[in-house]
């Protein structure tokens, strides 16, 4: 038996190697598949913008005009850009590389009147060319990615204008995992690593001209760069699948896969450690002595399971007449149960239909208050139909055909807008579907300020919405949606109806897995009672309405596996926070 166990074992090993190390490699390319997806995102977000931020008119006179108060307001005007991209830094170049404008020119490592004309990214950009590279900061010793365009004047190239990404973006998408990862450039030096004593060391012995060429652009500062391996060049690094590293202080052996991120000029690679492939043995060979030695005491209790049966036939038909006799207890039960259930089953329809007619009761509740601003916004364009209509009458006795056909242009445009100012009401009057899915935030928020435009335009209220992007979706019903964010700028602009200076500010605030519609009013607030009922049914602070609104509101949250707040604002006012699910679809990913 002993023998037999050895084997086994000596066969389940090979076996549990070969597919252990198959299995850690296809996890290492998966995971540098999805990070090199990642950072290529997060660049190209930064690569067109140099180009754009160029084209503002006092980016190219301060190129032309050094004096003082130009300069002042480059610098702030790249401070307002860098403070909005959430970049390290933006500076401005002449053509000869000495650094005229800075967003950090206020700092002690400010970059104005620095010389940069040794960085490629210089170079490359006054040829004409859009530039870009990776290097240590000879300023702030910081790391970073350099964006770089020129800038034209007459068809010349007459500065360079720079952005300059810290490498917290890589940080942020860094998986923390049994894996390390490492980015080198096209020579092999390793910038980024999660094991950050392998940076600035390179993979492969450098020639003495690449060296010497990387020393003098001060890509990786002025030290010498040592090399992590004895390999003669990045081919051979590249078709060996193992990797011999020093870490920790001992060598370590690694499963290596690499990509080449040819946009950005890097190569990735991802390392797994051979002591995985060594666990993922050994918990094999666990797993088969757990396996054998249950076979044979299977084996063994099988016998004794012959022997045992033959006693629990004669217990057997004993129990079958108290079964029997169970049973038809038991059949009773289950009838009765099921009763129980279809009437359950009937309460429920019936509270979630009540609940939709209470929700579309709201919707029809808010329409009424809303009539006065729908009569108004029909009135002007019927008024203007009307003194058309009579214009024509007059062209017609007059036989100008021309005229004739202008009015009628107008009237069709006046017939058109009206068209689209009932078909909005109407979409939001009618019912929902009732079925949750993916819902487009900025058609909604459109949708409901649109509905609420002619109040705003009567109040002197505008609202932007802040933070969105036409990619952000929620899980959510879209009708229903839009009753509640209508619902919340409604009671805000009746908040802030007395203020000498009304606000109401309608946010997006993204979040991992959730988003918060956040609509806020510089109005008088809540006192502290309030906060506890404002969702209570039939409670209400102003003089008219059911007090139904926030209740249903609620509602409609919680039925999207959401949840709104009600708070009092930093400033004063009152500040509504809605809580949806984000939805994410697979190829975004």
């Amino acid at each position: 038996m002993t023998v037999l166990w050895g084997f086994m074992a000596l066969v389940v090993g090979v076996l549990a190697y070969y597919q252990g190390e198959t299995r850690i490699e296809e996890q290492a390319w998966q995971r540098l598949i999805e990070l090199s997806s990642k950072l290529e995102i997060e660049l190209d977000k930064y690569r067109t913008l140099p180009k754009v931020l160029t084209l503002h008119p006092d980016v190219e006179q301060v190129l032309t005009v050094t004096d003082a108060q130009t300069l002042h307001a480059a610098n702030s005007l790249l401070a307002r850009y860098n403070e909005s991209l959430s970049s390290d830094v933006v500076y401005l170049l002449n053509i000869q590389g000495i650094t005229l404008a800075s967003s950090n020119w206020q700092s002690e490592d400010s970059f104005v009147g620095s010389d940069y004309r040794f960085r490629p990214y210089f170079q490359q950009a006054a040829e004409g060319q859009a530039g870009s590279y990776f290097a240590l900061g000879t300023v702030s010793g910081r790391r970073g990615y350099y964006f770089s365009y020129p800038v034209h004047k007459e068809g010349k190239v007459i500065g360079v204008l720079v952005i300059k990404v810290a490498l917290a973006v890589l940080e942020e998408n860094w998986p923390e995992e049994a894996f390390d990862f490492l980015l080198t450039d096209v020579h092999g030096v390793v910038f980024y690593s999660s094991y950050p004593q392998w940076n600035y060391q390179t993979l492969a012995m450098l020639a003495p001209e690449v060296e010497h060429q990387l020393l003098a652009q001060k890509q990786y500062g002025n030290g010498p760069i040592a090399a992590l391996t004895r390999a003669n060049g990045m081919p051979e690094v590249l078709l060996q699948p193992r990797l011999n590293l020093n870490k920790d202080g001992r060598n370590e052996t690694f499963l290596q896969v690499h990509k080449d991120m040819s946009t950005a000029g890097w190569r990735l690679f991802a390392l797994a450690p051979m002591s995985l492939i060594y666990q993922y043995v050994i918990w094999s060979l666990l797993l088969y002595s757990v396996l054998f030695l249950l076979v044979y005491l299977i084996s063994f209790s099988w016998r004794r399971t012959v022997e045992a049966r033959k006693q629990l036939a004669a217990i057997n038909e004993q129990l079958e007449h108290r079964v029997d006799e169970r049973t038809a207890e038991l059949s009773q039960s289950n009838e009765q149960l099921k009763a129980i259930i279809e009437k359950y089953k009937q309460t429920e329809l019936t509270l979630k239909r009540t609940q939709n007619e209470l929700i579309q009761a709201g919707k029809l509740a808010m329409l009424g208050e809303m009539a006065a601003s729908i009569n108004h916004e029909l009135n002007q364009p019927l008024a203007a139909m009307r003194i058309y209509t009579e214009t024509l009458q007059l062209l017609a006795g007059r036989g100008d055909i021309q005229a004739i056909k202008e009015n009628a242009n107008e009237i069709l445009k006046l017939n058109k807008m009206m068209a689209k100012i009932i078909g909005q009401y109407k979409l939001f009057a009618r019912k929902s579907a009732g079925k949750t899915g993916p819902v487009s935030v900025t058609e909604t928020l459109t949708a409901s300020l649109a509905i609420l435009d002619n109040k705003m335009q009567k109040m002197g209220i505008r609202i932007d919405p802040e933070g969105l992007s036409d990619t952000l979706q929620v899980m959510a019903d879209a009708i229903p949606l839009e009753q509640v964010i209508i619902n919340l700028l409604n009671n805000a602009l009746q908040a802030v109806g007395e203020q000498a200076s009304p606000h109401i500010v309608l946010r997006v605030e993204q979040h991992q897995e959730a988003l918060h519609l956040v609509v806020e009013d510089n109005g008088p607030g809540f006192a502290d009672d309030e906060l506890e009922r404002v969702f209570e049914p039939f409670y209400t602070t102003k003089g008219q309405g059911l007090g139904l609104g926030l209740t249903i509101s609620k509602r409609i949250v919680e039925s999207f596996d959401g949840h709104i707040l009600a708070e009092n604002g930093a400033g004063g006012g009152a500040r509504f926070v809605v809580v949806l699910n984000r939805y994410i679809a697979e190829d975004i990913l």
